[in-house]
């Protein structure tokens, strides 16, 4: 015949123990589960319109853009904020699409070639006449500083080329630079939105300058 023993109150005080731990353990592997924080990708357009409701690309005159290049510090794909006068620190969860550079050199030819006074080169006709806009961005980052006062910085420094038979023309060479204030907004969201106006601005200054130069810089 079998006999159990009961068990002594040390024993059933062990056992507790043990089963306490394991459920505090598997609780806090799903807590770290939960509090992952998934990446967020962002990308950038100088304005909202459709390219269905753009004026007539063919209208002005012909340009290219060279792929910008752009300050190491703000080369990385992550955002950067401006937290003192000579630290930024970068932001692993909220990134843009592609590497700003890139994408902001094919924001600025969209929104360009967008607007009256140019178009993009014909595939199968090199004109007589090109423009061609290079140059570099040296700022690009949320200024972070003053909590109260944030803002989205963009500045570029760019030239534009005028391209023929004798060679390359300089036309316009100058540093644009923008600052839309955040208020206390600190989404992500409101920072790109914010970008996205900045950029606008900068296109809309640069048309504005190209229709100031002289009569020569015209298309024939």
């Amino acid at each position: 015949m079998n006999c159990h023993r009961p068990l002594t109150l040390l024993q059933l005080f062990m056992m507790t123990t043990c089963i306490l731990t394991a459920t505090a353990f598997f609780a806090g592997c799903g807590g770290i589960k939960n509090d992952y924080t998934e990446k967020q990708m962002f990308r950038l357009i100088a304005d909202g319109k459709d390219p269905a409701d753009q004026v007539n690309r063919s209208a002005g005159a012909p340009l290219v853009v060279k792929r910008l290049d752009i300050s190491p510090e703000f080369a990385s794909a992550e955002f950067v904020y401006r937290v003192d006068q000579n630290r930024f620190t970068q932001d692993y969860y909220n990134n843009y699409m592609t590497p700003p550079a890139r994408m902001i050199s094919d924001v600025m030819f969209e929104a360009l070639v967008n607007s009256p006074q140019f178009a993009p080169v014909s595939t199968n006709q090199i004109p007589d006449n090109i423009f061609q806009l290079w140059g570099k961005i040296t700022a690009l980052y949320c200024d972070r500083r003053n909590t109260s006062a944030m803002s989205a910085v963009v500045t570029m420094a760019l030239n534009l080329d005028r391209l023929n038979k004798e060679g390359f023309t300089p036309v316009l060479a100058k540093t644009y630079s923008a600052q839309i204030p955040l208020g206390t907004d600190t989404r992500p969201k409101a920072y790109i939105q914010a970008l996205n106006r900045g950029l606008a601005e900068i296109v809309k200054n640069i048309v504005s300058d190209f229709q100031k130069l002289p009569a020569t810089t015209d298309t024939p």
